[in-house]
Formats: structure tokens, sequence, C-alpha cells
């Protein structure tokens, strides 16, 4: 059993619930809108799954030291940000990026994030802080919702990201 700062509990069997839960996730994600990464698409997949996750993973952490996010421990927020973040919609992200306008991919991302926080919440007690910004929005939905929202824009940091990167990385599909 591990415990953060903030006397967070994380238990294997309470690990395996959240992958589960994002097992259960990236099925509907496969089934309605990737059934599998194709060899061309491999190399945008991985830095996506890799640089999302990299950046997700020390986002949350500088977040939570400027006091604008609650604390994830290091196993919860290793597994939010390369499984969920960088795996998850990293895959969903592919699948809808040609096929959806970015509204609907905005909603999308969105709307699950705030599922997965509500779960992580549920198993982990995380995602507690009560308010966003110094106070500026209050109360724990907010915050939920905040944070959720901003998920909603992965789609378009990773359409900017990929296009940036495709000028140095060989191989990269931008759009």
């Amino acid at each position: 059993m591990l415990v953060g700062p903030d006397e967070h509990l994380i238990e294997p069997l309470r690990v395996l619930g959240v992958l589960g839960f994002y097992a259960a996730i990236f099925l509907v994600v496969q089934r309605g809108f990737k059934s599998r990464i194709e060899a061309e698409e491999r190399r945008t997949f991985l830095l996506i799954w890799a640089g999302a996750g990299a950046v997700a993973f020390a986002a949350n952490y500088l977040l939570y030291l400027a006091d604008q996010m609650s604390f994830l421990p290091w196993v919860n927020n290793f597994i939010h940000t390369f499984i969920w973040i960088g795996f998850v919609l990293g895959w969903l992200y592919l699948g809808m990026r040609e096929d959806q306008p970015m509204w609907f991919q905005f909603l999308l991302f969105a709307f699950l994030s705030l599922i997965v926080k509500v779960c992580e919440q549920i198993l982990f007690g995380t995602w507690e802080q009560d308010e966003v910004f110094f106070g500026l929005l209050e109360g724990n939905g907010a915050y939920l919702t905040f944070w959720s929202t901003f998920d909603g824009l992965v789609p378009l940091m990773l359409l900017w990201g990929l296009r940036l990167g495709s000028r140095r990385i060989p191989g990269l599909m931008p759009t």
C-alpha cells in the first residue's frame, strides 16, 4: 500500500479496479472508433503515448506544487497520464481525428475524462480539491468539471503538437 502526502491510499485492488475501468472504456473506443493502429500510424501513436503521458505527468505534479491541483499519488499519476491520457485518449484521437469535427472530439474527451476522474476519486480519494485558480471557481464539482473540460482540449493540443513535430520527426501523421 502506498500513501501520498494527503494520505491517499493506493492499494493493488484499487489500481486493478481503475485499470479495469480504463480497459472497459478502451474496448468502447476500440470497437466504436478504431479497431487497430495501422503500421503507418505506429510512430505517431508511440509519440502521443510517450509524449502526452510525460507532459501530463509533469504538469500534474507542477500544478499540485502550485496548489492548482490536488495531489495524485505517483502510481495514480502514472496510470492516469500514461495509460488513460497517453494510451486510451491517444488511441481515441487517432480513431476520430479525420472523421469527427473538433467540437465532437472536445465533448467526448471532456465527458470521458469526467467519468475517469470521478472513478479515480471514488477508488483513490483523489481529485478532491474544492477550488480552481485561487478560488475563481469553487466546489469539487467545479474543480472536476474544469479539469475535465481542459482534457477536452487534448485533441486540439495533439493536432498542434503533431503538426509541429512532423516538421522534425519523419513518419508522423499530423492530421
